[in-house]
């Protein structure tokens, strides 16, 4: 008979995303559930009122209820039709390429491409007697800070550990539901085989020249015996703030970069719980190195080699020279990069190191951004309050038309109760999303790469959904540096 102490123990799992669904039923969304009702309606309605119109209305409710219902690729058929005649009058426009004009003087120059255009770098003091950059966002009027981090990893940490770590970070997300200003969240990891330097020249360049004889003859015989090449794994973790939402509101952007300041300090002390260790704040000089690297994987290696490269780049050496959108991928100086969006998080629970295919070095350059924004904490209540009363609509109407409920239906009523009832305990509700970028210097490895991170994604339990029509946005939102394409819409304006 086995003991309670010999007992194995489980490993913990965590799960319970769900998308936002409301009160839509047969998997519509509300609003597409009111605009196939409102179609049906219509032509009914007509038949009493204006029998001429019940043709032309019967043609257009039809049509209008194949665009929702019909599925291409996962999504309806009429965003399809909708994004490709966005793309077509974009491109018809001029607004999927981007010449730099190296030889022409304009004003915005030094504006980078598409929806990255409104960003412009501050070089602020981080009242610790170091600089650090803010991107302003002039659209917006959001300021992002980029911190520098290195998490510790869970190769040698224990499971009561790790858990610890887990819970802090979502202790950390809760807390953001309190912090008005933060609009959201982005944590990044870029990855680059080989790194832009080998082994043995990291070592030859670190060497003290007056090391004893037998470390440097240790090192050799390791330098020896380790492949020559490496990765370069960057992890950074982007704090988007809204100045406009602090009690009271600045009034210029002097207050606004003071403003920020005072909330920094308190977030990148709770990450320290998190296992991830704060390596300091961007300066301007380290982000437009990345930013270059990410447009021109072929600089990385001499930004990363270089100590004072970073510092002598200017903004205006960020963007890529020439940039050209294409429907299925983005073209950008002399390199081709893919990107996704997270199209459904993991069904069933997973353990810590899930992702782990996915954010781990490959043959070619990946960057994973995850975006996280929190709703109000006093939003929240109301948000997974909704969700469970949509699920008890959609189980009435179920009931109503006499047609038996799926278990992915019961399955997705039960999560929505249990994130009520963990609301209540105090944990935070958010959207979160994920971007996925690859690049390629040669377009016969393009579909490599893309075969590549499509299997890791499927390894860390993620399904991802090409950005067609969106590659240039989609590259900008994985870059991290506080562009988020919900956003987007709510400032969309002319160009």
């Amino acid at each position: 008979m086995t003991s309670a102490e010999n007992r194995p123990v489980e490993p913990r799992l965590y799960g319970n995303w769900r998308p936002e669904r409301g009160w839509g039923v047969a998997g519509l969304s509300s609003a597409a559930t009111i605009t196939v009702f409102l179609a049906i309606l219509l032509p009914l309605l007509a038949v009493s009122v204006a029998p001429g119109f019940v043709l032309p209305l019967a043609g257009a409710a039809a049509a209008v209820v194949a665009g929702i219902v019909v599925r291409v690729g996962g999504v309806s058929l009429a965003d399809v039709l909708v994004r490709r005649g966005r793309f077509a009058r974009a491109r018809a426009a001029g607004w999927t390429e981007l010449s730099a004009g190296v030889l022409t003087e304009h004003p915005r120059a030094a504006d980078l491409p598409g929806v990255l255009a409104p960003l412009l770098p501050l070089d602020v003091d981080d009242g610790r007697g170091g600089r650090h950059a803010l991107l302003w966002n002039r659209r917006t009027g959001t300021l992002s800070a980029v911190l520098r981090c290195s998490p510790v990893g869970l190769d040698l940490a224990d499971r009561d550990q790790t858990d610890a770590w887990v819970a802090s970070w979502g202790a950390f997300l809760a807390d953001l539901g309190y912090q008005p200003l933060v609009r959201h969240i982005a944590v990044t990891v870029d990855t680059v085989p080989a790194g832009g330097t080998t082994v043995p020249e990291h070592v030859a360049r670190e060497l003290d020249p007056t090391a004893p004889t037998l470390a440097k003859r240790v090192l050799g015989e390791l330098v020896a015996a380790t492949p020559a090449s490496c990765a370069a794994v960057d992890v950074r973790l982007t704090v988007c703030l809204d100045p406009n939402q602090a009690t009271p509101k600045p009034p210029d952007l002097f207050a606004a970069v003071v403003e920020a300041g005072r909330w920094l300090p308190g977030l990148e002390a709770t990450l320290g719980t998190c296992g991830v260790a704060v390596l300091g704040r961007a300066e301007v000089g380290w982000l437009t190195g990345r930013i270059r690297a990410a447009f021109d994987p072929a600089a990385h290696r001499d930004i990363a080699t270089e100590s004072d490269a970073a510092q002598l780049l200017h903004w205006a050496d960020a963007g890529p020279v020439a940039a050209l959108e294409r429907w299925d991928h983005y073209r950008h100086d002399y390199a081709v990069s893919v990107s996704w969006a997270l199209r459904e998080a993991p069904r069933q629970a997973i353990g810590p190191t899930v992702l782990a295919p996915l954010l781990a070095p490959g043959v070619f350059p990946r960057r994973v951004t995850w975006l996280y924004q929190p709703y109000p904490a006093d939003q929240a209540a109301a948000k997974v309050e909704a969700e469970v009363t949509g699920g008890q609509i959609r189980r009435a109407w179920a009931t109503r038309t006499r047609r038996d409920e799926t278990q992915r239906e019961r399955d997705d009523r039960d999560r929505a109760v249990q994130s009520a009832r963990e609301e209540a305990e105090g944990a935070g509700v958010g959207r979160i999303t994920a971007y996925v970028t690859t690049t390629v210097q040669h377009d016969a490895d393009l579909d490599a790469a893309t075969a590549d991170v499509e299997q890791r994604a499927g390894q860390a339990k993620l399904r991802l959904r090409r950005l067609r029509g969106s590659q240039a946005a989609g590259f900008a939102a994985a870059l991290g540096i506080g562009i988020d394409p919900a956003e987007l819409l709510a400032h969309r304006g002319g160009r």
